[in-house]
């Protein structure tokens, strides 16, 4: 005998996307979905469509392989360095003008660190050099007269010293201790030629990051951080089993450090173990090529989440070819974002003066600006939220059929509703209607088929206000009990 079952209501999804290839939905919990494009969890209890990406700053022109900043005590005009091949630019806050101030010889990625009012610069091929926002050079009293050796990854100002480290021959050099003159109001620092340490050389393994955290120098290899506590106290062995191989994937946010290696994301408590958070989206992070690592870059939105973009991903057969990933700090909640238009390459969170922005460098040249406006760019973005697969009944082998539905939403109107069942081919979908303008979307004659599991998909594309999902609603759910084979 069939039984109804009226007025059920979808669990809010306050717990975020969880993927089925980490917990299978027999068992993940019911508040949450299978996934989320575009959209984020900020709202708890809600689903929003994400901000979008605007314009920062003049184009450049070439793809921008990376960003460095300086926030000078001694004037309020603040800079952007960019790095385009074997040019260096830097953006004056006050003009909003670029300015040419390196030309390199080698176009490897440029790092940059900031210490004494000056922004220090290597890239593995041309000797250290400072700027204080005008042409980099070897700049007495900041930089040895004696050149330090060239190095790929740069840490200035831990125990007083300058850092280089050279991934080539996996040496770490280090300058001596800055000093100052009081008289002459003036600093001097100076290199010796002995002032070096090898870190486990040839061992299958090269440094790909420089971190200083409180009371440590981190070096990172692709599978092992090693720390440094002064020039004489050095680690000869791997303090942890994971790291990195992208120096641009490591994150600074306001409970501690984020990071990339290739079993998954990290966070990193400097008395604690590195721990893995990113089991929720383990797919995703399978998903992403060998090729892809080294050029994955982060950045912590000054807020409460860090978001790290991955490149062109395919999962479930369904590619996102500008994809990032966002973690949320404080509710510890992921979502997946999909960015229309060029290819992220850079990214940094650089105050101005005025305002504190997560800028973007692409591969087009285009200098943007992260959770800005309604639009990628100034064309609509695609969202797409997946439910879990629900049975509604406690027993799975009971078939059943949906009558009616409402969904509560607010700027909606043009979305499509569809739904799945477990009988569905992948990727195909079966539409229910479209919403219109309203705050409730009630479709008293929606039916389904019938069903031992389904679940709900919604999408569209936004361009104007953002959309909340404030949750659906199930008015009848007919249960015909068992179906035999």
């Amino acid at each position: 005998m069939s039984t109804t079952i009226k007025d059920v209501k979808i669990p809010y999804p306050t717990e975020g996307v969880i993927r089925s290839a980490q917990l299978n939905d027999t068992v993940c919990p019911e508040n949450s979905v299978q996934l989320a494009i575009n959209m984020n969890f900020d709202r708890i209890g809600a689903v929003t469509t994400r901000p979008g990406a605007d314009t920062y700053a003049t184009s450049l022109t070439g793809s921008i392989q990376a960003f460095g900043t300086l926030n000078s005590q001694a004037n309020s005009t603040k800079y952007l360095f960019a790095q385009i091949g074997t040019t260096v630019k830097a953006l004056n806050s006050t003009t909003g003008a670029w300015a040419t101030v390196r030309t390199t010889t080698g176009s490897d990625k440029a790092r940059f660190s900031q210490w004494l009012n000056h922004t220090y610069m290597v890239n593995g091929t041309d000797a250290l050099q400072c700027s204080d926002g005008g042409t980099f050079a070897a700049t007495v009293g900041f930089v040895p007269s004696n050149a330090m050796p060239v190095g790929h990854y740069v840490s200035a100002g831990f125990d007083g010293r300058i850092w280089i480290a050279n991934k080539a021959t996996d040496t770490m050099y280090f300058s001596d201790q800055v000093q100052f003159n009081v008289i002459t109001q003036t600093y001097s620092i100076a290199y010796t030629s002995t002032s070096f340490q090898n870190i486990s050389p040839q061992d299958g393994e090269t440094m790909t990051g420089l971190f200083r955290v409180p009371k440590a120098l981190l070096i990172f290899k692709q599978n092992h951080i090693y720390r440094v506590y002064s020039s004489s106290n050095i680690d000869t062995y791997p303090a942890y089993n994971v790291g990195t191989y992208s120096q641009e994937s490591i994150v600074q946010a306001k409970d501690g450090l984020y990071f990339h290696h290739s079993s998954g994301f990290y966070k990193f408590n400097y008395d604690g173990q590195p721990t893995e958070i990113s089991r929720r989206i383990i797919d995703f992070v399978r998903a992403i090529p060998r090729a892809s690592y080294d050029n994955i870059v982060g950045v912590y939105d000054g807020y409460d989440a860090v978001k790290w973009s991955i490149g062109s991903v395919t999962v479930e057969g369904v590619t996102y070819a500008n994809c990032q990933v966002r973690y949320t700090i404080s509710t510890q909640v992921w979502t997946i974002y999909d960015l229309t238009g060029p290819t992220i390459t850079a990214l940094v969170l650089y105050d101005n003066g005025t305002t504190i922005d997560q800028v973007a460098g692409t591969s087009t040249g285009v200098v943007g600006k992260l959770d800005s406006g309604t639009t990628d760019f100034g064309s609509p973005f695609y969202y797409e939220l997946i439910d879990r697969w629900r049975s509604f009944t406690e027993q799975y082998c009971h078939s059943k059929n949906e009558s009616g539905m409402a969904i509560m939403t607010e700027n909606a109107g043009g979305a499509l509703v569809q739904y799945q069942t477990e009988k569905s081919p992948v990727n195909v979908w079966t539409d229910i209607d479209t919403i219109k303008d309203k705050y409730v979307a009630l479709f008293p004659n929606a039916s389904t088929d019938d069903f031992n599991l389904i679940r709900m998909r919604i999408k569209g594309f936004s361009k104007g206000e953002p959309i909340v999902f404030n949750g659906i609603e199930l008015l009848s759910i007919q249960d015909k009990g068992l179906d035999q084979n």
